[in-house]
């Protein structure tokens, strides 16, 4: 069973919250990719919000929050937040935050090549895809991706992998080098889709403990994937990030 996405359902790990939220016109809102992580060992129950920066953040409305993580408690959404400046702090977080719009996220995790929760055999992932932008931190590697589509009943599977066969066989081995990146491919199944219309949005992997990888010894990360505008292989590069660009508004 393919067990991604969808275009129809790519967004349904998270119950998307459009409520005002008592929001004072007054009060600036701020955008943000971050991680819902179910209840944990914090105090107050519910979800709270943990920043790429590694901040963390008590919700006032978290109990109007559904989500359905994929995974380790957590999922990956684009969150619409205001700061609550009369309340900066709350036992166990670094700033409290009231949630005006939720949009999830597409959230998986990096698996070995040859893992076989994969769906299928990871050599028919031929399809093209497109890496617009992207960063990593906290051990997650987010991207902007976009690839074609026809049908919304069609299922498009997307995996990031970490190939570790000898000389690493694969569609993308010639394109290794011994730099001091940590080398990642990325695949697509377009499940027969057609091209009449180009899906883009943000999708997002999660380096566990299941991947013998420390991020820390690599200078920073090399993702190798098929284009489909330029029907070519080419290499997304992401530098490590500096504290700078990792700054949560507060």
């Amino acid at each position: 069973m393919k067990k991604l996405f969808s275009i129809a359902l790519v967004l349904a790990s998270v119950l998307a919250l459009f409520a005002s939220c008592n929001k004072k016109d007054s009060d600036p809102m701020y955008v943000s990719i971050a991680t819902l992580v179910e209840g944990g060992g914090l105090i107050g129950g519910g979800i709270y919000v943990e920043f790429d920066s590694g901040k963390t953040a008590y919700v006032t409305n978290a109990r109007d929050i559904q989500i359905n993580p994929p995974f380790d408690s957590e999922v990956r959404a684009m969150i619409y937040y205001t700061i609550n400046e009369a309340e900066s702090s709350y036992a166990g977080y670094d700033m409290v935050i009231t949630l005006n719009g939720v949009y999830g996220v597409i959230t998986d995790y990096v698996r070995y090549i040859d893992d076989h929760d994969i769906d299928g055999n990871i050599s028919e992932y031929t399809a093209g895809i497109a890496i617009n932008d992207g960063y990593y931190a906290n051990n997650w590697i987010t991207l902007g991706i976009a690839f074609p589509y026809s049908s919304a009943s069609k299922e498009h599977n997307v995996y990031l992998v970490y190939n570790e066969r000898p000389d690493h066989q694969g569609m993308f081995q010639d394109l290794y080098a011994d730099d001091g990146y940590l080398y990642l491919e990325l695949y697509h199944d377009n499940d027969g889709d057609g091209t009449t219309n180009v899906f883009s949005g943000y999708a997002c992997w999660k380096i566990r403990s299941n991947i013998d990888i420390n991020l820390d010894d690599y200078k920073g990360i090399k993702i190798l994937y098929w284009d489909y505008e330029d029907n070519k292989a080419e290499t997304c590069i992401l530098d490590k990030p500096d504290s700078e660009t990792l700054t949560v508004a507060q």
